[in-house]
């Protein structure tokens, strides 16, 4: 009976330290502090990434190009833990912010989702095994057809 017991108590125990182990923390994003950029076909897209401050990283992703006339863009994101998960929020100018909660984390890897949302339904941030390479990645549906953007983003200096 001892022994019962005692086996109940360690499976207890290894059930909760499992459970702590995948509790988020805003410590797993920090790969994405710094800026980074990409430019293709005329067209930079950089993301600059603070934090964690008071437990949220802030971000910016600025869209500019050297064509003439051309219009700039600028969202602004969030990451921070909501419930126990981590949950990425996107502003863009003229629309209502938009929630993303962690799907799955892995070791410099991370995936948000919101299958409610039109488009994207996820959002991933992977970072490069050399550090000084980050590739994002929205993805979802339209119409029923899989769609996805990606960029692969070079570690620029501030």
């Amino acid at each position: 009976m001892l022994r019962i017991l005692i086996a109940a108590m360690l499976l207890t125990s290894m059930a909760a330290a499992d459970e702590l182990d995948h509790k988020a923390s805003i410590q797993q994003m920090t790969f994405l502090a710094g800026a980074w950029a990409e430019t293709k076909d005329g067209v930079t897209v950089e993301e600059h990434w603070v934090g964690p401050v008071g437990g949220i990283m802030a971000g910016l992703m600025i869209t500019h190009s050297s064509k003439v006339g051309a219009k700039t863009s600028v969202e602004t994101m969030t990451i921070e833990i909501v419930d126990e998960k981590l949950v990425f929020m996107a502003r863009l100018a003229g629309q209502p912010p938009v929630s993303f909660t962690q799907k799955k984390a892995d070791n410099g890897i991370i995936t948000f989702e919101n299958l409610e949302h039109d488009f994207p339904q996820r959002v991933t941030y992977e970072i490069a095994g050399d550090m000084a390479h980050l590739i994002a990645r929205i993805d979802g549906t339209v119409d029923g057809k899989p769609q996805s953007v990606s960029w692969t983003y070079k570690k620029i200096a501030q």
